[in-house]
């Protein structure tokens, strides 16, 4: 292991994949806990699903620009743009925070999805480059769990935040916009957190890149060819679409369940319902790591049909539950299951894509990947519109992951030995 981390740059480019995670998580948590505490029921659900549709649509509308970017340009240059970008964006959050402007502030939500959008592909890709094919998976492994960890402390930290204040001002409370102009100190809290991110990016050193695809025209019709290799090509079709399904039923999730633990669990605090959802955070960290080190030399698929019928198994336990020890359980073990479904498709994926098509791949990837989760939550919304109990949807997540992850996972190991 301390080989691994003994290249230069090494551990700063870790921290801030998970800077990243807790400055997008951070406003985003503030919001849906904003949405949670005014709204019930399919409004609530309604709710959190378009803040996660904004997450979202920058990932499709914008993919053939971001792969441009992605194979036109220095990886650590796009990098350190992005991280610039979100001083400004959560310097916009801050204010809107303190004006108590709620929908300017969700409008804020697209903006910093649009920088992600432009900031994923460069960081994956930059992974290989600094660790090289041999160690992909590794690397992979520990992308995974800095991210996740991101995501967990975001979740837990803000939502103790947001617990704090609202409890401090609860009785000038009156609607979502005055309670959104009580979190100013959290918006101060992401201004600092990504003026430090992009500090640690300044110290990320350059590395030697294939050349880069300077001509627009040559760039597109790399970036064309490469959804279209997705498509047509099974032995990456089958890998993306199986990280298609783990982030499509996450988004699934994150829409239902804070609904389904207020009706069915009587749980009304959000420090609690994130602290549930942080605990697939913290599986998912604990098993990208392990796995990573498993299959350092190489992506190890056949853990794919573990991480599949382990989701299964957690999903349809889940509406059956109603104790906030018992959901975040079952969360720990689904995080763990998914780790060992994203963590060898990923390492598969850029293992055998060449490096100077990475960066497009990732970006077609990403597309196809935010396709599913957009079609999730539009499901989500429908049942929400039908008035069906938020248990029904959960067990429809998990008859899909059942089916469709089974489906996949059969093709997945059949392609590979092909």
């Amino acid at each position: 292991m301390s080989a691994f981390f003994s290249i230069p740059g090494g551990r700063t480019f870790f921290g801030v994949i998970f800077l990243n995670a807790l400055i997008d998580l951070g406003h985003k948590i503030a919001l849906q806990n904003i949405v949670f505490k005014i709204y019930d029921g399919s409004q609530q659900i309604i709710l959190v699903a378009i803040i996660n549709a904004c997450i979202l649509l920058p990932y499709i509308g914008l993919v053939l620009p971001v792969a441009k970017t992605a194979d036109a340009h220095s990886k650590i240059k796009i990098m350190r743009i992005t991280a610039a970008a979100s001083i400004f964006l959560t310097l916009g959050i801050t204010l809107f925070y303190t004006l108590g402007w709620f929908w300017p502030a969700m409008l804020m939500t697209l903006l910093m999805a649009i920088q992600s959008a432009f900031y994923s592909p460069a960081k994956l890709a930059y992974l290989k480059l600094l660790w090289g094919a041999q160690r992909l998976s590794e690397a992979n492994g520990w992308a995974q769990a800095a991210s996740i960890s991101g995501i967990l402390s975001g979740t837990v930290v803000f939502s103790i935040g947001f617990e704090f204040l609202y409890a401090t001002y609860a009785s000038l409370i009156i609607d979502k916009n005055t309670l959104t102009a009580m979190l100013w100190p959290l918006g101060v809290v992401l201004f600092g957190l990504a003026t430090l991110q992009f500090y640690w990016v300044k110290k990320i050193p350059s590395v030697e890149e294939p050349a880069l695809k300077k001509d627009s025209s040559t760039v597109t019709r790399v970036t064309r060819q490469s959804l279209y290799q997705l498509l047509s090509e099974r032995r990456r079709l089958f890998p993306v679409l199986g990280l298609a399904l783990f982030w499509s039923v996450g988004q699934g999730m994150l829409a239902a369940f804070p609904a389904f633990a207020k009706a069915h669990a009587a749980i009304d605090n959000t420090a609690v319902i994130q602290a549930v959802l942080a605990a697939t955070g913290l599986g998912l960290a604990l098993g990208a790591a392990v796995v990573g080190r498993v299959s350092a030399q190489r992506a190890e698929l056949r853990l794919v049909p573990v991480g599949v019928l382990g989701m299964s198994l957690c999903l349809w336990s889940l509406s059956e539950l109603s104790a906030a020890v018992a959901f975040a359980s079952v969360y720990f073990l689904m995080g763990v299951a998914s780790a060992c479904l994203i963590v060898p498709l990923n390492a598969y994926l850029q293992i055998n894509t060449p490096a100077e098509q990475l960066g497009s791949l990732i970006a077609s990837s990403n597309f196809l990947q935010n396709i599913a989760m957009l079609f999730m939550l539009l499901l989500t919304i429908a049942v929400a519109l039908l008035g069906l109990d938020s248990r029904y949807l959960i067990q429809l997540m998990a008859l899909i992951t059942t089916v469709a992850g089974g489906y996949l996972a059969f093709n997945i190991i059949a392609e590979s030995r092909n």
